[in-house]
This record gives C-alpha cells, structure tokens and sequence, in this order.
C-alpha cells in the first residue's frame, strides 16, 4: 500500500490558507516532518561544525522562554505552528537533538539545516546540511522510531506524516549571485529547471521510503 503522505512548499501564506479555508484537517496527520534551510532549520546546525548558527541572542527573544534555539527568527517558525494547527506539538524540534525523548520523535522533528539547498554545490564550503543528507538523516530517523514503536506502528505514523520543504533561496543567493559557478553553467531559467528537478528527485525518493515495502525493507 502506498504512502499516503502529504507534500507541502511551506510557506506562510500556505499555512495561512490551510486555516482559512480548512483545507486541511487536523485529525488526519500523525507526525511532522521538515526538510530544508534556515526558515525551518528549528536547530540542527547547532549540532554541526559550522559558522551558520542561530543559537545567540537577539535570535529567540520572543520565543517560549525569551530563548536562542537555532532558529533564525525572534520566535517561532510557520512549521512550528502547523504543527500545533495538526494538534501534534507546540514546536518542531531538531533531528540532531541526542537528548529528544520518544513522544518528541515519534510525533515529529525538522531535518532541515540553515545554509542548505537543492544544489549540494553550496553546502560544501559551508558544512551545512544539503537536502540530499537530510534524506540520509531521515533514513536514520525512520530506524529509530521502529525502534521505538515497532514496524507496524512506525508504518502508520510515516504514512499519515505531515511532510514539509522549504529551500531554494541559497541555491540562487549562494551559487548564481554571490559565487555565480552555476552562472557559468545556466541561464536563470535553466537554472530554476535544474533545481527544480533536484526536488522531484527528492520527492520520488521521500515517496519510496515513505511506501510501506521501502520504509520496512532499508
């Protein structure tokens, strides 16, 4: 049986559109998963050798707690609040996190990583995350949680995931405008076709782990 997994740009005037037009329920997600960059890197680059860090202040001053989480923002992410919009947790944490109990992982965690992108080509000099590692990431996730809660019930949980990404922004701030090596390669909108292609790669792979057979079987 396939995944029925829902993949999500998000954004926040997508988020917004789900709760205004209740175009999502929230009884019908199990967990949340994030990919991407720093819009909803909730801390993992905390956990890697990298100058790309959100952890000091003025960052979390108006977070729970007045705070520096990783986050690259005052307070909380969008992801953070669809998560608590699906009634699952108040906040998305760090997949890198060693201490995360149980419940935390079970119901979900962000993979994402500030810096990253489609393009690994702008991960390097960095030591960010690229998409592509966060999948591996998320290949070491999917062990942990049947772990926890075993096969069938870690089966459940991945097929009624909340899956989200948000990316694209460095690729083009990092190696088309900064340090332009892919503008010696593409124009913008071979370019944009380029990285758009990366993620329906991306989206095939999530889609095979995330089917019953692949997700018991790796």
């Amino acid at each position: 049986m396939a995944a029925t997994t829902e993949f999500i740009i998000i954004l926040v005037h997508i988020f917004t559109f789900f709760v205004s037009t209740n175009a999502i329920r929230p009884t019908n997600f199990s967990s949340i998963l994030i990919f991407g960059d720093s819009t909803v890197d909730t801390g993992n680059n905390n956990y890697i050798l990298t100058l790309f860090k959100g952890n000091h202040y003025p960052y979390g001053r108006d977070f729970p707690g007045h705070v520096p989480t990783g986050r690259f923002s005052n307070g909380k992410f969008a992801a953070d609040f669809i998560a608590s919009f699906l009634n699952l947790k108040d906040t998305v944490p760090p997949f890198l996190e060693a201490t995360l109990p149980d419940d935390e992982l079970l119901s979900g965690v962000s993979f994402a990583s500030a810096g990253s992108g489609y393009d690994e080509l702008n991960t390097a000099p960095s030591g960010v995350i690229s998409v592509s590692k966060q999948i591996e990431h998320f290949k070491s996730y999917v062990a942990k949680i049947k772990g926890i809660a075993g096969e069938d019930r870690a089966r459940r949980i991945l097929e009624s995931a909340f899956v989200g990404i948000n990316a694209g922004i460095n690729d083009f701030a990092i190696n088309f405008y900064d340090l332009p090596t892919r503008k010696v390669e593409f124009s913008i909108a071979e370019y944009q076709d380029f990285l758009l292609k990366k993620l329906q790669i991306y989206i095939k792979v999530w889609e095979k782990l995330l089917d019953d057979s692949s997700v018991m079987g790796f």
